[in-house]
């Protein structure tokens, strides 16, 4: 029996002495060998996945030896990362054969630590308790008080390592997939880390919505402020001066075309006055004595009344309520470049609304157009009754004139 103690004492001393050699192993090999982007899969954290595996192993009720294997493979688990980033599962066990062999471990010891270092590969794939306690604890950071910190370090390890920087809502996306589809294998690590996970995990979706909440207002911002400047390009890119040059000539032009209208009308009115004058003095007393003439005569009148009737229509004013409020100023709504919208203002009143005009440079360039269109519309309106009037008066006065032919011929 004393003999039997004694192998066990010395049994439980070497496993001590492996771990601490594994210890000293792993400290050496990343000191000498670590990259400079490794700001988180280093000794620090292969400390906390031993201390980590340590505690979730006695919480799952692990034998001594079984918690020592998942201790060995927690040291060696990361320490590929000296060589390689992905697949560095595959290179840690490669480090770790060489260890164990030159540490004198049998084979049995060896296989299980190589299936647990294998076990750690995402996604995670444990098929024995060993295997799940060394995910658990690989990954026990999730579930702790320090996960940001953690998290911070990753991060920027991944940036360092690629060469590129994430964006706040890209990385917390990614955290929120990975934690969202993460479940701790053994009941022990569920109970201790669940609770906090979820608490990050609850954080991290209310950082993810802030970040992405952040980036769509920068990004409307951003369409406003191009939207902005497309608008100012264009502006400057129309010229002003020959902006200015056609609303004088197109002004100036339908002004023209009103006064000829008003022209040709004031033409008509005084030539079919002349006509009915002369109608009404000269044949309308002979009706006596050359009744045939009255059907002519009252034909011919009524072509000139109708002729000075479109071309009085042709210039009749409209009248207009000659206001405006300060609510159609505002709006943009009134055009006071036209008389008829401010006649009935008072002097200050009209000032101020030409004064709020001119600070406006689209409110102004919208009078003017205003005032073009409905000028225009005026000269239709003049054209078509000018139109109708000359018409009339043509037409009219050839019926009268073959009625009058006819008359005095069937008379003689």
């Amino acid at each position: 029996m004393g003999s039997t103690l004694i192998q066990l004492i010395e049994d439980m001393a070497k496993k001590s002495d492996l771990l601490e050699q594994a210890d000293k192993y792993v400290f050496e090999l990343f000191t000498e060998k670590q990259r400079d982007w490794q700001l988180y899969h280093n000794y620090d954290h292969t400390k906390h996945v031993v201390d980590a595996a340590e505690e979730i192993g006695k919480g799952a009720g692990l034998e001594e030896k079984d918690l020592d294997v998942v201790m060995l493979a927690a040291w060696l688990h990361d320490t590929g990362y000296v060589e390689l980033k992905e697949g560095h599962e595959a290179a840690s066990i490669k480090i770790a054969k060489e260890f164990l062999i030159q540490a004198g471990c049998d084979e049995i010891l060896q296989k299980q630590v190589y299936d647990c270092i294998e076990a750690t590969k995402m996604p995670q794939s444990p098929q024995n308790v060993l295997e799940q306690v060394i995910c658990d604890a690989d990954l026990a950071g999730l579930g702790s008080a320090d996960f940001e910190d953690r998290s911070k370090l990753l991060k920027t390890e991944i940036e360092l390592e690629r060469g590129a920087a994430f964006v706040n809502e890209e990385w917390f996306e990614m955290e929120l997939e990975f934690m969202s589809n993460h479940n701790y294998h053994t009941k022990y690590a569920q109970t201790t880390y669940n609770s906090q996970k979820n608490k990050n995990l609850a954080k991290r979706h209310a950082d993810f919505k802030k970040a992405k909440s952040k980036r769509e207002e920068a990004e409307k911002k951003q369409a406003i402020k191009e939207k902005e400047l497309k608008r100012k390009e264009e502006k400057a890119a129309i010229p002003e001066k020959g902006i200015e040059t056609m609303f004088r000539v197109t002004l100036k032009n339908h002004v023209e075309f009103s006064a000829i209208a008003d022209n040709k009308a004031n033409i008509m009115l005084s030539i079919n006055a002349i006509i009915i004058s002369i109608t009404v003095s000269g044949l309308i007393p002979r009706f006596s004595e050359h009744p045939h003439l009255i059907f002519p005569a009252s034909l011919l009148l009524t072509v000139c009344l109708l002729t000075i009737i479109f071309a009085t229509l042709s210039t009749k004013p409209k009248i207009t309520e000659g206001r405006f409020t300060k609510e159609d100023i505002k709006n943009k709504t009134s055009n006071l470049l036209f008389f008829g919208n401010f006649h009935s203002m008072s002097l200050e009143e009209f000032e101020w609304g030409i004064k709020e005009m001119m600070k406006d440079k689209e409110f102004l360039y919208s009078s003017l157009i205003k005032d073009l269109y409905y000028l225009g519309r005026v000269l239709n309106k003049k054209y078509k009754y000018l139109r109708l009037c000359y018409l009339v008066f043509m037409y009219g006065m050839v019926l009268a004139v073959i009625v009058f032919s006819i008359a005095i011929a069937t008379h003689h």
